[in-house]
């Protein structure tokens, strides 16, 4: 007797449903901030555990804009935290999860706060319009974590599929994703098709962008013109560390260092690699423990230098709130 009595409270205490509708949108944009905020200086515990909240309330609502706008930052904090097999499976979670919701129509006009079913043309969540929430993101998503797990035959079709999304941000970088796996496999013709559909944007192109087209640049002539090379990719690092991209920096550095060896320059060589492993070392998050990567560059740079000097394994870990 007790629920239905404190369901008549509750309709009664003088709360509007306007007011508790206005309620659980702001949790979901805190949640959704305080994301964003954890993610930019790499306490992805914190990031991920505020994106679950988003998730959860998105799911309460049953929103299907929210819940992918949501698993996807989700995904993308897994990776940047160094678990692509954990952003595969939510990215499969969210594709499951929006499957069941595609053509839904939305219950709540407008959609949660910041969810691209408010503000993205094609994904209006208004009452009596339907809802398509994969624009090609978990695609993009998908082809990254599997390119960082080495999986590059399984990683060209979802980087594809995401290059032809009607997103002109989604399909640049699937392009330049594509272009990074087409490299990897030795697919000239796709690798240069990532170049040409970067290249014809038009200006002025943003630091991201012009980032990825030089590492692309980069990854075409490394056999054929690899002091060209050199001087694209390390454009491309100069590039990332200007957007604060410190991974790619490092992917750069090591294209550079690839470019620097064939150009028959060494020494050069082993200090880019350990320029990039230093880098992936001094990364934030985790427990402390160097990423791999760092750990293969400095193996293959040769160099008697510590991995993480300065003692900074002590603090590079994410335990406190940002």
């Amino acid at each position: 007797m007790l629920l239905p009595l404190w369901a008549g409270l509750s309709g009664c205490s003088g709360a509007a449903k306007d007011d508790t509708v206005q309620e659980q949108d702001t949790a979901y944009t805190q949640a959704m901030d305080g994301g964003r905020q954890a993610l930019a200086i790499e306490r992805y515990s914190v990031a991920e555990r505020e994106y679950r909240e988003a998730v959860r309330l998105a799911l309460r609502r049953d929103d299907p804009s929210a819940i992918g706008d949501a698993a996807y930052d989700l995904a993308v904090t897994q990776l940047a935290a160094g678990d692509a097999a954990q952003a595969l499976v939510t990215v499969q979670q969210a594709r499951d999860t929006l499957r069941m919701r595609v053509g839904q129509t939305a219950i709540v006009p407008g959609g949660l706060p910041g969810s691209s079913a408010s503000v993205t043309a094609g994904k209006t969540s208004t009452s009596g319009k339907t809802v398509n929430p994969d624009s090609g993101a978990l695609d993009l998503v998908s082809a990254a974590a599997l390119y960082r797990l080495g999986r590059l035959d399984e990683a060209a079709g979802p980087a594809r599929q995401a290059s032809l999304s009607d997103q002109t941000d989604i399909a640049l970088r699937g392009s330049f994703i594509a272009g990074l796996v087409a490299a990897g496999r030795n697919d000239s013709a796709t690798l240069n098709a990532g170049i040409h559909a970067l290249a014809a944007v038009k200006p002025p192109q943003s630091a991201v962008l012009r980032g990825d087209l030089a590492e692309l640049q980069a990854l075409a002539i490394l056999n054929t013109n690899p002091a060209s090379a050199m001087d694209f990719a390390a454009s491309s690092v100069d590039l990332r560390r200007e957007t604060g991209d410190y991974r790619a920096m490092a992917r750069a550095l090591s294209v550079e260092a690839r470019a620097a060896q064939a150009a028959g320059q060494g020494a050069r060589a082993s200090a880019l690699l350990a320029q990039a492993a230093q880098s992936l070392g001094a990364r934030g998050g985790g427990d402390g423990t160097p990423d791999p990567l760092a750990t293969r560059y400095m193996r293959d740079a040769q160099l008697s230098v510590p991995l993480q000097p300065f003692d900074i394994r002590e603090v590079s870990h994410d335990s406190t709130s940002p």
